[in-house]
């Protein structure tokens, strides 16, 4: 049976090893101070030897996110569906081809775009004789005719 420590409304279970924000573990030493449980890192080379309360280690470092063993593929299927194998066996299982068919998209037609050509376009600013008169008349040449 595990021991469960509450801080701020959180439960804390202590047979769990918790991570901080910098990725360090720390895990429960069993022992506590003023009903606070000490944590201590679960690799101390090079780190913090001495145990921190709980409080302090939440407050400093937190927040703490709980270290769970990694499910079985039989722990999935239980989440999915509890009557996994009775599904199965009524049939209710798509063949993946039929899963693909059903889940790709049907294709959107694209209208035709005309092809443009070069009469499409407007015609260049330096071809337009207004505007040649015009950079002529801030050059201070006269336009050539």
């Amino acid at each position: 049976m595990s021991e469960i420590f509450v801080l701020e409304g959180i439960e804390f279970d202590l047979a769990l090893t918790y991570a901080d924000t910098t990725g360090v573990e720390w895990a429960w030493t069993g022992e506590q101070v003023d009903g606070v449980p000490l944590m201590a890192q679960k690799q101390a080379p090079g780190g913090c030897e001495t145990p921190w309360k709980l409080t302090d280690l939440y407050w400093e470092l937190g927040p703490l996110i709980a270290i769970h063993d990694r499910p079985s593929n039989a722990d999935y299927r239980k989440a999915i569906d509890p009557d996994y194998a009775d599904t199965v066996a009524a049939g209710y299982v798509e063949a993946p081809a039929e899963f693909g068919a059903r889940i790709t998209a049907a294709p959107v037609p694209t209208p035709a775009v005309p092809k443009l050509t070069a009469h499409h376009l407007p015609p260049s600013p330096l071809e337009q004789t207004g505007f040649r008169r015009f950079l002529s008349s801030i050059s201070g040449r006269t336009p050539a005719s």
